[in-house]
């Protein structure tokens, strides 16, 4: 399911109900999130979603930078996949690299049918650079709706 670790990348990720994201990381990531938001809110099963991630990086995005998405539901883990971050981001806006002057990142996806609607999803992404670093810990619930 890409559609996981792209919205983790935007969400990667204010609205609202989009307030509930926040970052899970520590001061020394190169990503320091400040806000994200999407639309439509909510998010549609079957429908194209977009997601705009703002912040301020301290270092490029590189190649080689990788992001793992998790999804809870009630505490049970029903999503772990890692994925190349620079080739989910290859056809969007702001391929890799990134530049620390971008402060934000829009990308649009569509929303699988196998994705659950009027459940809470609790997704976490945590980024790492393509030098090894943590790019971002991302974290906080999600719900879908037809």
């Amino acid at each position: 399911m890409k559609f996981f670790s792209v919205t983790a990348i935007a969400l990667a990720l204010a609205s609202s109900a989009s307030a509930a994201f926040s970052s899970c990381g520590a001061a020394t990531d190169s990503f320091q999130l400040s806000g994200i938001s999407y639309a439509p809110n909510p998010p549609k099963v079957n429908q194209n979603v977009c997601v705009t991630v703002n912040g301020s990086l301290s270092k490029p995005v590189i190649q080689g930078s990788s992001i793992r998405v998790t999804g809870h539901v009630w505490g049970l883990k029903v999503y772990d996949q890692t994925s190349d971050l620079c080739a989910a981001l290859a056809g969007s806006a702001t391929p890799c690299p990134i530049a620390t002057t971008v402060t934000s990142v829009t990308h649009c996806i569509t929303v699988p049918s196998e994705v659950p609607a009027g459940v809470s999803i609790t997704l976490k992404a945590t980024a790492t650079n393509g030098s090894g670093e943590r790019l971002f810990c991302i974290s906080g619930p999600l719900t879908f709706t037809n």
